[in-house]
């Protein structure tokens, strides 16, 4: 069941790169056998021991077998399956004069250093080296008056071989190293940009509600006051009284509901965590009161002056939306600016283009480089990740993705007018059509 649904996971192209894995893994076995069953004599004839007995090269097909068999578990095992390897190697060699199995050594010393730490990978390192001088003994013993380079040749050689085995592994590790932090890096900064918008989305509803909710507070508690004034001209009418007792839990009510909004937002804000975060934004210009629909034109402004080519396309009616809503669109502009300056650079074309419909608004932002070529996926997804949170806080959906050249980021947010007497988002200015 756990490798299906690993299986399920993976995209095509990675279960084709699995499956290529697995077939060079085989053959790089196989291969290693069959040089083995070479150079341990098997397929040369009959192999002499140190007692100058001949025994069928034969012989030490089992031995060999016995490697290729322990190679396929090298992964799960892979020091202990070294020390198997070179210790039936060694036996081969101590055994018969002309023997030299070394290959499925350097299968397994391979195996050895990509995995486990440094100090591992050293120790593989050495437990190999030690077959060198017994496989160079080996060859020398089938001249017949070896000369000074016969001496040298074929300890440099499998000095080499086993060097060279264990160096592309130590690369392999060290590269898989990097990938692997470089992943958990990623993965923080998307975090941190995740609590970063958090936080900023909780300032944002604090101003919003806490001052519509004070703002209501203050009007209960006015009209309370001067119901009281009233009841002084008027003492026996029980109308007041009841008005007096409804202010009166309308203004209590109020409280309750600030003290309860100040503590959910402290939990959502994280304070001791994400002060010192600073904004993953650079263009984090928005007025100091809440930013909307209205304060989309002043936005464009700021990358223009920058190099980027920026034109607003509006189309529909426009209405009025509540403030997050309104805060929610401009910060898909914003962040989708910011990408389009940091990834595209000078000169990019940026089309902003802000849609109206009966019950929803499309803010789409479609970047491109001037030179048509692709740039870097912006900001390894962790601006993009605080966006589809914040637009699926107000209950819409966030898209973002390549089409062609193009970076498209779509966000379609719910239309929602504000009930009668509450503040309301301004209107974005403008008609349809291009400015």
């Amino acid at each position: 069941m756990t490798g299906t649904a690993s299986e399920v996971r993976r995209t095509p192209a990675q279960q084709h790169w699995r499956r290529a894995g697995q077939a060079a893994n085989v053959l790089a076995v196989l291969t290693a056998g069959l040089l083995d069953l070479g150079t341990a004599g098997v397929l040369s004839g009959p192999l002499r021991t140190f007692g100058g007995m001949e025994i069928s090269g034969l012989a030490m097909a089992p031995p060999v077998l016995v490697m290729v068999a322990l190679l396929f578990v090298r992964r799960r095992y892979p020091l202990p399956v070294l020390l198997a390897t070179t210790g039936i190697s060694i036996a081969a060699m101590l055994v018969f004069t002309t023997a030299q199995p070394i290959f499925c050594v350097l299968v397994a010393v391979h195996a050895a250093a990509r995995r486990g730490t440094l100090r591992h990978s050293l120790l593989a390192l050495a437990i190999a080296l030690t077959v060198v001088p017994l496989v160079m003994l080996a060859v020398l013993r089938s001249y017949d008056d070896p000369t000074p380079i016969d001496w040298i040749f074929p300890g440099v050689f499998f000095a080499v071989l086993v060097m060279t085995a264990w160096g592309v592994a130590t690369r392999d590790r060290l590269s898989h190293e990097r990938n692997r932090d470089l992943h958990g890096e990623i993965d923080v900064r998307a975090e941190q940009a995740a609590h970063a918008e958090r936080h900023r989305i909780a300032r944002e509803l604090h101003d919003i509600v806490a001052h519509s909710v004070s703002a209501m507070m203050m009007q209960a508690a006015g009209a309370r006051a001067m119901s009281q004034s009233v009841s002084k001209d008027v003492p026996d009418d029980a109308r007041l009284d009841t008005v007096q007792r409804a202010l009166g839990t309308i203004e209590s009510t109020g409280a309750q509901s600030m003290r309860e909004l100040h503590r959910l937002l402290g939990a959502l804000r994280e304070d001791q965590i994400h002060d010192h975060l600073p904004s993953s934004l650079d263009l984090d210009h928005a007025p100091s009161a809440q930013p909307g629909l209205g304060d989309i034109d002043a936005l464009v402004e700021v990358p223009r002056s920058s190099g980027l080519i920026v034109e607003v396309h509006r189309s529909g009616h426009a209405r009025t939306v509540d403030p997050s809503v309104g805060a929610a669109a401009y910060r898909v502009v914003q962040e989708s600016l910011t990408n389009a300056l940091k990834h595209a650079g000078r000169g990019a074309l940026v089309d902003v283009y802000l849609a109206w419909q009966d019950t929803e608004l499309q803010v789409q932002v479609r970047s491109r480089a001037s030179h048509g070529m692709r740039p870097g996926t912006p900001n390894g997804g962790t601006g993009l990740r605080g966006l589809r949170e914040r637009v699926g806080l107000v209950g819409g959906s966030f898209e973002a993705g390549w089409s062609g050249e193009e970076f498209i980021n779509t966000a379609v947010l719910p239309v929602r007018p504000p009930t009668s007497g509450g503040p309301a988002e301004r209107p974005a200015p403008g008609t349809a059509g291009r400015e």
